[in-house]
């Protein structure tokens, strides 16, 4: 019965080990410090696509100055296209910035917005002093009318 307790003890620590080491990661990626929200602001129908103009904040929760050099959206099962503009965005730590940019997506993407389904924006971003990478970031739409 000794032994019995002293594993199940040795699991129950084991386990609680995991958790702790789980909450306190350190947080390496750019993808796990940037969130986003974005409001739509102008749209154009072209028939099965759509022409849309959002407005996006992106915030930086992590310790590093943030480069985003370019912002695509990305969908499922549609892809979204930018135009061919850098993004030219500066994320200061604990910082957030905004822009404006234009994508043509398909238009049943676009429905599925209203839907309740979030955008997902890939960006191209580089951390003072490290290598470019791309992350994938699920986009919040701003509280109030569109």
């Amino acid at each position: 019965m000794n032994s019995r307790k002293i594993i199940v003890t040795l699991v129950y620590c084991g386990w609680v080990l995991l958790l702790a080491l789980g909450i306190h990661a350190p947080q390496g990626a750019a993808g796990q410090v940037v969130s986003g929200i974005y409001k739509v602001t102008e749209t154009a129908d072209l028939g099965t696509q759509m022409r849309v103009t959002l407005q996006i904040r992106l915030m930086n929760s992590g310790e590093d100055r943030i480069f985003v050099t370019q912002a695509r959206l990305r969908g499922f099962p549609y892809s979204g296209r930018s135009e061919d503009k850098p993004a030219g965005v500066i994320l200061e730590a604990h910082g957030s910035s905004e822009f404006t940019q234009e994508f043509t997506i398909a238009k049943q993407e676009y429905e599925l917005w209203s839907k309740g389904a979030r955008p997902h924006l890939g960006l191209k971003v580089q951390v003072a002093g490290g290598a470019a990478t791309t992350i994938t970031i699920p986009l919040m739409q701003r509280p109030g009318p569109r």
